[in-house]
């Protein structure tokens, strides 16, 4: 027994030396993965570059600091006349509550297309929408049915679940972004070709929780390959047939939704984890409070983003 215990003393001080001591060097050489070659990383380490610096030009701060107002009383003569599509995030509980009230505070004659976003398995949410259209189809007149046929909803995967872990959230998460991006960019741009609009909604409204990233995300992606394509297929390209300036004419022309994210109305000293992640990257990020809007002392206001709008209450 004396002599087995000894052994078992020496095989664990054997496991305990370092790898590079128990295997010889040439088998670790086989262990580490293959090193790309140099230009393959430099390409890589430049594209990435690239876009960073296209997303951080598209970033709501870095545009013209021309005000809304401007852009409104400019756009005013034709935005009457002409129906726009809203899409509206529904992120359970309140959250689903607060932007449900906002939405039926919408003119329904102007904003005749309404796209529910809805997570997976939500089921208060999904059924809290289709009374808020019944309601809005009765008072307007236009059908007593209960899916009007102006209203769509869409079921997105939950980027992460209730006290999911940490560790499989990446996974979740790339599930949702994936799904967004096929429903927000690229069916619409598939509509575009067949003769539709090209886009889900004009505006997208949000208020949370972490769903909205993917949403933000296949967004974005839709606005920096627009810059890419008209880039790529300038007038001073070589592909100056008729065809490359149709194609040019068509991408120029795409349109993408204006992000609209509103803080909860619970959120009264400090920002959700969801809207500190998206606040940059939306074109206009409400808060609720203070209650008076004019209160809001001036150096918050100074160090606020410029897509930042103290609304007041909403709800």
């Amino acid at each position: 027994m004396d002599a087995l215990a000894e052994k078992l003393e020496e095989g664990k001080l054997y496991l305990q030396r370092p790898i590079n001591e128990v295997l010889p060097p040439r088998l670790l050489l086989y262990l580490l993965p293959p090193v790309p070659p140099l230009r393959f990383v430099l390409a890589a380490l430049a594209l990435t570059l690239l876009l960073v610096l296209r997303v951080w030009f598209l970033l709501p701060g870095r545009r013209s600091a021309q005000s809304p107002t401007s852009r409104s009383s400019r756009d005013a003569g034709t935005a009457k006349h002409r129906s726009h599509g809203v899409a509206v995030f529904l992120g359970s509980g309140g959250h689903t509550t607060e932007l449900l009230q906002l939405v039926s505070a919408l003119p329904t004659q102007r904003y005749t297309r309404r796209i529910y976003l809805v997570s997976s398995g939500d089921h208060f949410s999904l059924e809290k929408a289709k009374k808020l259209e019944k309601k809005l189809s009765s008072s307007s007149s236009s059908s007593d049915s209960q899916d009007p046929p102006d209203a769509k909803v869409i079921q997105i995967p939950r980027a992460r679940n209730v006290h999911q872990s940490f560790l499989t959230t990446p996974i979740t998460l790339a599930k949702s972004i994936v799904f967004c991006v096929d429903h927000v960019s690229l069916r619409p741009l598939l509509r575009r070709v067949k003769g539709g609009d090209g886009i889900l909604a004009d505006v997208i409204l949000m208020n949370g929780p972490g769903t909205c990233v993917p949403i933000v995300a296949a967004v974005y992606l839709l606005r920096v390959s627009h810059c890419s394509f008209v880039l790529w297929l300038s007038p001073t390209s070589t592909l100056s047939d008729h065809r490359s300036a149709c194609l040019l004419k068509q991408i120029a022309g795409l349109r993408s939704p204006k992000l609209i994210y509103v803080e909860s109305f619970a959120r009264v000293k400090s920002l959700s984890l969801t809207a500190k992640l998206i606040r940059p990257f939306v074109d206009r990020f409400v808060l609720q409070w203070p209650r008076d809007a004019s209160s809001t002392p001036p150096h918050i206001r100074a160090k606020a983003t410029p897509n930042t709008v103290y609304s007041g209450w909403l709800v």
